[in-house]
């Protein structure tokens, strides 16, 4: 094999590998954005269901006071 072809094949699996890296990064860049959305979804269903329990605290609140007044 001549220097050449060492070289040729040297750079061939550099660029393989090159190629490997950035589809890894992609995959984990994908997955972390997939883990974050995930996480964005979640918090937004915690607050969603706190938004609902202050809502039926005022409403309770609201039907506690009118029921007083009508006593």
């Amino acid at each position: 094999m001549s220097t050449q072809d060492k070289a040729r094949e040297l750079l061939a699996k550099d660029r393989q590998n090159e190629s490997q890296l950035q589809e890894n990064m992609a995959a984990r860049a994908a997955e972390t954005e997939l883990t974050v959305a995930e996480d964005l979804d979640e918090k937004a269903r915690e607050l969603l269901a706190e938004e609902r329990q202050q809502e039926k605290h005022v409403e309770e609140t609201m039907l506690s006071r009118s029921t007083e007044e009508l006593s």
